[in-house]
């Protein structure tokens, strides 16, 4: 396997703008309730493309899996349970927000949380502030929390000058929903991390070093999954989606492959991180990884926000807050990756 940063840098880029992407086709899809959208959306993502991927790279997929101890089958599964609560709250982020304020508050929280929490569990918070490092990733966070509160007032002025004219949009609800997302999305890096041992029973089976991280997945999306199978099910029976469905078939083959598309963007931006992440643990720089793609999330998201005109007719006043935001986003990744 070549290693070097710039393909990194490169496979970090791709997921991201993968993850900044995926949400277009779903704003694309007409006379479907949101959660029938969401649902096919995550069967492509967190069933189809893992197993898929898995399948074509382990030489016996059930042996595998029949093979991992409970324990680490549980602990991943949890966790990645956990972040498919953030993934779904992630959905009505956006849906609230929109795309550039959406990602710029909900991943500027994730990583605030994602890196907070690690150190907390372990209970090594009190002793970060005792080194320059851990001094310097906590002025990170502080950072981006100014960048959050940037974000989140763009949000603000960006809703006062669209009026009530909005059903969508909804600042307060938007922005309570991205911090139970930003939380729980964190969850992810543990996923990743918890599923280890399955990527060294991935590389002992002759798996590619490149696509170690691709069979963790499979049991981390599947808690995923089961998270969002439970909402949208619910959803479904409280909306009588599925009558709506029979009574109405207008954009069905359309809105379904719309659907599928998301999902499938969806999870390349995970097939890309891991690719992004092997290479930059070969080199000892693992820990920049989780920064680095939360910031490049948010430069993706903010740029497709402003591509797709979510700001057209915006003051120049929400803007300059909204592009501020991004940036000082931005540069805590940068200060925390440094530290």
């Amino acid at each position: 396997m070549e290693t070097s940063i710039g393909l990194g840098v490169a496979y970090h880029l791709i997921g991201a703008l993968a993850a900044a992407s995926f949400y277009i086709p779903i704003t694309l899809i007409k006379n479907w309730n949101w959660e029938v959208s969401w649902l096919i959306n995550g069967i492509a993502s967190w069933v189809i493309m893992p197993v898929l991927v898995s399948a074509l790279l382990l030489p016996d997929l059930i042996t595998f899996y029949a093979a991992i101890p409970l324990v680490t089958m549980s602990k991943t599964f949890t966790y990645g349970a956990l972040w498919g609560v953030g993934g779904l709250t992630f959905g009505m982020t956006l849906r609230f927000l929109g795309i550039s304020v959406g990602y710029g508050v909900a991943i500027g929280i994730t990583l605030v949380v994602g890196t907070l929490l690690p150190p907390l569990l372990d209970g090594q918070l009190l002793v970060l502030t005792g080194t320059t490092k851990g001094v310097m990733a906590l002025a990170g966070v502080g950072v981006a929390v100014a960048g959050i509160a940037l974000t989140s007032f763009a949000g603000h002025l960006k809703e006062k000058s669209a009026g009530t004219t909005s059903t969508e949009l909804n600042v307060r609800k938007g922005l309570m929903i991205a911090l139970f997302c930003g939380i729980t999305s964190s969850f992810m890096a543990f996923a990743i991390n918890a599923a280890e041992p399955i990527q060294q029973m991935a590389l002992a089976q002759g798996v590619d070093p490149l696509y170690q991280v691709m069979p963790g997945y499979v049991v981390i999306m599947a808690g995923g999954f089961t998270t969002n199978l439970i909402y949208c099910l619910y959803q479904m029976w409280r909306n009588r989606t599925l009558n709506k469905l029979r009574q109405d078939p207008t954009h069905r083959l359309r809105n379904t492959m719309l659907s599928v598309l998301a999902g499938v963007v969806w999870y390349l931006q995970f097939f890309f991180y891991g690719w992004g992440h092997v290479q930059m643990t070969a080199l000892q720089l693992g820990f920049v990884s989780w920064t680095f793609h939360m910031s490049m999330l948010v430069l993706c998201g903010g740029a497709w926000g402003f591509l797709l005109k979510e700001w057209q007719g915006c003051a120049g006043r929400p803007l300059r807050y909204q592009l501020t935001g991004m940036l000082v986003i931005v540069a805590s990744t940068v200060i925390i990756g440094i530290s």
